[in-house]
């Protein structure tokens, strides 16, 4: 028997296993465990010993993670190539999981990064409120600073125009032209100052100002934007109304840019536990395969994702090649 000093090698390698910092599973090509330590049992929430594992199929260590099971099982079984699932949601913990190919099989790491994921959840927070701050502070200045000097200029040319007189056409046509112009200038300050930090949401609710948001799409008159809402009769949080504000801006901007729609409807719905808002357009949809690829290299639904999650909730996207887009986000009410 090969041994180094008196330990036998496998029970050298037993011992190291064991011993590894990350939990560790081996499966065959059939997916049946081969190996496995104590941090696999622990991280997967599993009960038992490492040696009552032996034999059992990936699936049902996997169990309680369906989500999991079923791509790592096809990865396995299929085509056995290597996998990252990296800070993933199980239940209340998040798990990296990360699998190679080894001779007939696949070896699978598992770590338990629930508490690096805490430190970046705060980050992102601060970083969130961070960037509401710096939108609160520009809508401010804007509103009190810009928007009274818009106004004071429109009312001193109002004021030049009445008190000419016997001027030329030509004159009065360009004096016409700017004020006009500054009419519009003026406007577009007020749509930058409430898409800023929209004062129909702090002041009366999410309702309206998602009613407002819709209308405001209305007059592009390219776009019918209709609004529904279900049992929203008391106020949200703060923080989940403004994440929910920003979704359905992201969204919608979404829906104008590439959609192609005629027809919008954005829907709030709200249940006992949880509130629900959809996003449906009847636009030219895409190949759901690419939706994971869309939300890692897009910032805007990268955005989308990272605010459902801050606020423990889940993001899907349902669409297929010409039959449009419906998003869903759902967040629990604490």
């Amino acid at each position: 028997m090969n041994q180094i000093g008196n330990i036998p090698s496998l029970e050298l390698t037993a011992s190291i296993v064991e011993h590894l910092p990350y939990g560790i599973i081996s499966v065959d090509l059939h997916g049946v465990v081969t190996l496995c330590n104590q941090k696999a049992i622990k991280h997967l929430a599993l009960e038992g010993m490492p040696a009552e594992m032996i034999g059992r199929p990936i699936a049902k260590l996997l169990s309680a993670l369906p989500k999991f099971a079923d791509k790592i099982e096809r990865r396995i079984t299929k085509d056995c190539k290597p996998f990252d699932f990296i800070g993933k949601p199980a239940k209340k913990r998040f798990l990296t999981m990360k699998g190679r190919p080894i001779p007939n099989g696949m070896l699978i790491t598992i770590d338990d990064v629930t508490a690096s994921k805490s430190l970046e959840r705060s980050s992102i927070n601060a970083m969130l409120e961070g960037q509401e701050s710096e939108r609160r502070r520009l809508a401010k200045e804007i509103h009190d600073g810009v928007g009274p000097i818009m106004s004071t200029i429109k009312l001193n040319l109002g004021a030049v125009r009445n008190e000419l007189q016997d001027v030329p056409e030509k004159t009065l046509k360009k004096i016409n032209a700017m004020g006009e112009l500054i009419e519009q200038v003026a406007d577009d300050i007020r749509s930058i100052s409430h898409a800023l930090m929209p004062s129909a949401l702090v002041d009366l609710g999410l309702v309206l100002a998602l009613e407002n948001l819709c209308q405001k799409a209305n007059e592009s008159e390219k776009v019918t934007v209709t609004f529904y809402q279900v049992g929203m009769e008391q106020r949200l949080e703060l923080k989940v109304a403004l994440s929910l504000y920003r979704i359905t801006q992201e969204l919608l901007n979404n829906a104008f840019k590439y959609a192609q729609a005629e027809i919008i409807n954005v829907q709030l719905i709200k249940y006992p536990n949880s509130v629900m808002l959809m996003v449906e357009d009847d636009g030219v949809g895409f190949d759901p395969a690419a939706i994971s690829e869309l939300i890692e290299s897009g910032i805007g639904l990268r955005n989308i994702e990272t605010r459902t999650r801050l606020l423990n909730g889940v993001f899907n996207i349902e669409t297929q090649p010409g039959n449009g887009v419906l998003a869903i986000v759902e967040v629990p009410l604490n």
